[in-house]
């Protein structure tokens, strides 16, 4: 009984881990296994690199939504009668306006994962300093809800992130980024540094490198990299790759958009395994995330 007890206890504790819900991913980012850092993308300016939106003119608006699955049901899961949650799901609207010296945007976000939810208040703006360089800042409002089981259920933080890209040449993109700079978000804090390479205008290589900056860059490190092929004009197909030792997860991506001058809708799937202990899931199931998306430009 003694036994019973003990182990009933780790899992409890490790709830707190197994619990925090992942980063949100756009369709688009789900395609390159997240990977997008130094890419000129003007709705993932809102959650990944905010510089990116002084490279644009006009106005968009966005529709996000992904479920997540379980694939590769694990025998101890069935043993422990421990149903996977049905109501895993993401949505987020994104609204974007590059009219004016600073360019930017706001989106709201909802995620339900594991029982847990967060919802997302983001706001950004950037501006270039020179031709070819920009820097942007993001600001994010975010509330956290746990269990009915938990007494404390509700917790808000204020998070930012700082970004810079540079275009080396018409080929070459580099960028940087600082997310919670300030550490208002437990174990959320990153610095990212990213590059994107054109080949012939059709073959696109994406890559970003990163580290939890307040542990040993050693221990605490990812990367990701990805590949896009313009197959039309306004067609693509994305596929990546993603090793994450901070949440202690890999997997990959891949994924496929029709972006037209007005229109543009994307699918994809990111499948994400996990190697160590800090999971909802377990050993040998994978999480498949099926993500879709509309935007209409102005």
């Amino acid at each position: 009984m003694k036994k019973v007890y003990i182990l009933a206890f780790m899992l409890l504790m490790g709830q707190s881990s197994w619990a925090q819900i992942r980063e949100f991913q756009t369709t688009r980012l789900n395609s390159t296994a997240g990977a997008g850092v130094a890419s000129m993308l003007a709705t993932e300016a809102a959650i990944l690199n905010p510089a990116a939106s002084a490279f644009f003119d006009g106005s968009s608006f966005s529709y996000q939504r992904y479920t997540t699955s379980l694939k590769n049901k694990s025998d101890d899961r069935a043993a422990a009668n421990d149903d996977f949650p049905s109501q895993n799901k993401t949505q987020g609207l994104f609204m974007t306006d590059h009219d004016g010296p600073v360019k930017g945007g706001f989106a709201y976000l909802k995620q339900d994962e594991n029982n847990y939810e967060r919802e997302q208040i983001i706001t950004h703006g950037a501006a270039p300093v020179t031709p070819s360089t920009s820097v942007g800042i993001a600001y994010r409002y975010l509330q956290d809800t746990k269990p009915k089981s938990f007494s404390k259920r509700h917790q808000i933080h204020h998070q930012s992130s700082i970004g810079m890209i540079h275009v080396v040449d018409e080929k070459t993109i580099v960028g940087l980024l600082l997310v919670d700079p300030t550490r208002t978000t437990p174990d959320e804090e990153r610095l990212l540094g990213g590059l994107q390479y054109s080949f012939a205008d059709k073959l696109t290589l994406i890559a970003d490198v990163g580290t939890q900056y307040s542990k040993d860059a050693k221990d605490k490190y990812l990367w990701r990299a990805a590949v896009q092929l313009q197959l039309f004009d306004d067609f693509f197909f994305r596929v990546g790759k993603f090793y994450d030792n901070i949440r202690q997860s890999k997997g990959y991506g891949w994924g496929v958009g029709w972006l037209g001058p007005k229109l543009g809708v994307e699918f994809a799937q990111k499948l994400s395994d996990q190697f160590g202990d800090d999971s909802y899931i377990y050993h040998n199931e994978t999480l498949v995330d099926t993500s879709i998306s509309a935007i209409i430009k102005f």
